[in-house]
C-alpha cells in the first residue's frame, strides 16, 4: 500500500493507495481518521452507472463499518447538473434529520462530483465537520480528492454551465484509493482520468512522462499490479504541488494546464464531455496556444499529446457533428476562477517539466487554442 501525508495549514490528509481497501473501511477510518466509537457516519454514496458503485462498492463499505453502528446513507446522481446547491442542502436535511452534530463524519464513496459536492456540504455544516473520501474513478483518485477544493456549478446567463464557481476549501483527513475498484469503472470513465494522468507527467518532467508512455499499455488492460503505482505516482505530483501552495497562490496554479479551455468546453452542456475528455482537449488547445505565444517552437509537444491522447482513446478534437461557439466559450474563459478583472490567463507548456501561468494574451493567441480543436486539421 502507498502511503502520501499532506499537510494542508492546520489539517493532515493521508492519501491510501491500493487493491482491498474498501474493505478494511472501519480499520483505515479507525488508524488514519481518528475515528470513535460513538461517532456519527453519514455516507455520501455515488449511485454509478446502473447503480454498479451503490450496489457493490458502496455496499462493501456499509458492511465494513458494521461495527460502527448507526450509519446513515444518501445516494446521489453523478451528473453535472445534480452539483448543485440544490444536492448540498439535501445532504443538508439528511444530516439535520440524524442529528449529525459537529464530531460527525461525513464519508463521501464515487467519483469527483459527488466527492466535491460531499466536501462542500461538510465544509458548512456547523461550520465544518471531517470528511473522508473513497474515490471510485481514476480522475477522482489522482485528482479530485486531493487538495481540498470543494465546489459545485452555478447556472450562466447565456444558459452553460459555470464550473465551480460557488466552493471552500475543506481537506479531507483520510483518502482512500482501493484500486480494485477501477475494474468496475466503464471505458470512457477509465480513459477520462488518463488526461488528468497525461497532465501531471507533463507539469512533473520528462521522467514522469517516459513513466506515463512505458506503463500505458498496461494500465489500459487494467493490470491489478501496475494500476497501484500508476495512481500512486499521478497522485503525488498533485500532492507535492498542494503542498508546497495550498491555496492556488502560485505554483498549484500549474494543475489548470489545458483546464481554462476544458472548462469553457464543459460549459457547453451539448457537448456532452466528461470533466476528462474536456481536459485532453484542453491539453492540445494550450499546446498550440504556447506555440501560437512563441513558447514553444513548432508542434513537437503538441504531436505528441495528440498522439499519446490517442492511444488513451481521448479525443483531440471537438467530436463529429458537435460544434460550439467562440465567442460564447471566450466568455466563459474570462469568468474562469484563475482569471484577474476579466482577462484571460492560460497555463501554457514551454517545455515538458516547464509550464507556466501566462497573462496578457492576445486573443489570436487563446484562438489558435480553440482553432487546433474545434476542427480536426
Amino acid at each position: 500500500m502507498h502511503r502520501h501525508e499532506l499537510v494542508f495549514e492546520q489539517t493532515r490528509t493521508t492519501i491510501l493507495i491500493g487493491r482491498g481497501l474498501i474493505g478494511r473501511g472501519h480499520e483505515l477510518l479507525v488508524t488514519d481518521a481518528g475515528l470513535v466509537p460513538d461517532q456519527r457516519i453519514y455516507l455520501a454514496i455515488d449511485a454509478g452507472p446502473e447503480r454498479i458503485v451503490a450496489d457493490r462498492h458502496g455496499r462493501l463499505l456499509e458492511a465494513a463499518l458494521e461495527a460502527q453502528g448507526g450509519v446513515a446513507r444518501g445516494i446521489f446522481e453523478a451528473a453535472e447538473s445534480a452539483k448543485s446547491m440544490e444536492t448540498v442542502e439535501r445532504i443538508w436535511d439528511d444530516l439535520l434529520q440524524v442529528g449529525m452534530d459537529r464530531r460527525g463524519l461525513l464519508v463521501a464513496i464515487g467519483g469527483g462530483i459527488v466527492c466535491d459536492v460531499a466536501g462542500f456540504a461538510a465544509s458548512g455544516w456547523m461550520r465544518g465537520i471531517d470528511l473522508v473520501l473513497a474515490p471510485t474513478t481514476l480522475l477522482c483518485m489522482v485528482d479530485a480528492a486531493i487538495g481540498g477544493k470543494t465546489g459545485v456549478n452555478r447556472p450562466l446567463a447565456n444558459g452553460g454551465l459555470g464550473k465551480n464557481l460557488v466552493g471552500a476549501f475543506w481537506p479531507a483527513k483520510l483518502v482512500i484509493c482501493d484500486c480494485d475498484v477501477l475494474a468496475t469503472l466503464g471505458p470512457r470513465e477509465f480513459r477520462a482520468g488518463l488526461a488528468e494522468c497525461l497532465k501531471h507527467a507533463l507539469i512533473d518532467g520528462e521522467e514522469s512522462l517516459v513513466a506515463f508512455e512505458r506503463d500505458l499499455p498496461s494500465v489500459l488492460e487494467r493490470n491489478p499490479e501496475t494500476l497501484p503505482d500508476f495512481v500512486a505516482r499521478s497522485a503525488g505530483v498533485k500532492v507535492s504541488i498542494v503542498q508546497r501552495d495550498p491555496r492556488e497562490s502560485g505554483d498549484r496554479a500549474l494543475l489548470n494546464l489545458g483546464h481554462t479551455y476544458a472548462h469553457a468546453l464543459e460549459s457547453q452542456v451539448d457537448l456532452e464531455l466528461l470533466h476528462g475528455e474536456a481536459v485532453a482537449l484542453g491539453l492540445v488547445a494550450a499546446c498550440r496556444a504556447a506555440s501560437a505565444a512563441g513558447l514553444l517552437s513548432g508542434r513537437e509537444l503538441e504531436n505528441r499529446v495528440t498522439g499519446l491522447l490517442d492511444r488513451c482513446g481521448l479525443p483531440t478534437c471537438i467530436p463529429a457533428g458537435g460544434s460550439a461557439d467562440l465567442g460564447a466559450l471566450r466568455e466563459v474563459m474570462r469568468l474562469d476562477k484563475k482569471s484577474l478583472g476579466g482577462q484571460i490567463r492560460l497555463v501554457l507548456p514551454r517545455a515538458v517539466g516547464q509550464i507556466e501561468v501566462v497573462d496578457g494574451l492576445a486573443d489570436e493567441v487563446v484562438d489558435a487554442g480553440w482553432a487546433a480543436i474545434l476542427r480536426a486539421e
